[in-house]
């Protein structure tokens, strides 16, 4: 049940990243409406070993670009898709919701 409401978030999110312009995608409301749909996917897989918690923070620019890659990825059913990258910048940023 969890998985099909991620799955319609993530194609809302994607749907609307692709309806506007290059602004709308990279806008504050569709960053963090991302990186939570993220966050709780990451909450419910299990990743042995851990993520790295030491990689460089990404710019805006770079997280923007590997948040809309991963939600394609989950939207078109690779939902095992992991952006370490991704996830340690998140986990980094966002400590308070740690995983």
């Amino acid at each position: 049940m969890f998985q099909d409401a991620l799955a319609g978030q993530v194609a809302e999110l994607i749907e609307s990243d692709t309806v506007g312009d290059a602004e709308r995608s990279a806008s504050r409301i569709w960053q963090q409406t991302a990186e939570d749909c993220v966050l709780a996917r990451l909450k419910t897989i299990r990743i042995y070993g851990g993520l790295p918690r030491h990689k460089q923070p990404l710019s805006q620019p770079e997280r923007v670009n590997r948040l809309q890659a991963l939600l394609r990825l989950w939207a078109n059913g690779c939902i095992c898709a992991v952006d370490e990258e991704l996830f340690a910048d998140l986990l980094y940023r966002r400590d308070d919701q740690a995983v």
